[in-house]
């Protein structure tokens, strides 16, 4: 198995009592306007926290009714007493949170035509939100287009989120986020690799 990236590895050590901030009803509040500007704006990068940016976003939208599944162990122990969660696997869970430097080897809920609202958020953990390959985004938030780079995501992770995203309304959202920030790519944002350009 690889090394675990330098995000990774900061994702699997102990949640100490700083942690607790993200639990605070304020610092909630603002996380999740950050996050919904983040899926109003797919691809802009946002700001959450000096560090730990995973672990602040499950714990704004994670809850005890709520499904979690964290198969590459990123969080700790304590971080997922504190999220009181439902933990699952990949294929069952609401939530995914997943290292992006390895390939997506699981088949997420998509939802149904009924509620496709019950398609899974999936967390890709990223070296970095500024460097790497190019992908160009379109769609609903962005006008005309929009390029990023995603530093430390495997290959196999556009085909994989293209193919759960191809019989729209139902699909998948991703939100890639590196130790401070995070961008969202809703399943509505058709993306296109560009390679280094």
């Amino acid at each position: 198995m690889p090394e675990p990236s330098a995000a990774a590895q900061s994702q699997t050590q102990p949640a100490g009592p700083d942690l607790l901030r993200f639990w605070h009803p304020g610092t909630q509040q603002a996380l999740f306007r950050n996050l919904l500007k983040a899926f109003s704006y797919p691809g802009e990068s946002v700001w959450l926290a000096d560090t730990d940016s995973a672990v602040a976003i499950l714990a704004t939208l994670v809850d005890a009714e709520t499904t979690l599944a964290d198969p590459h162990q990123l969080l700790s122990d304590l971080t997922r007493t504190r999220l009181n969660a439902h933990l699952t696997d990949p294929e069952r869970a609401g939530y995914v949170i997943v290292r992006g430097d390895l390939e997506p080897d699981f088949a997420p809920q998509l939802g149904s035509l009924e509620s496709p609202e019950t398609g899974a958020t999936v967390v890709v953990v990223v070296n970095s939100l500024v460097d790497g390959p190019c992908w160009q985004l379109s769609g609903p938030g962005i006008r005309q287009s929009r390029r990023i780079r995603i530093g430390g995501l495997d290959g196999s992770w556009l085909n994989a989120r293209n193919n759960w995203c191809s019989g729209f309304p139902l699909g998948v959202d991703l939100i890639l986020t590196d130790q401070q920030h995070c961008l969202a790519l809703p399943r509505t944002t058709l993306i296109e690799d560009t390679g280094a350009n």
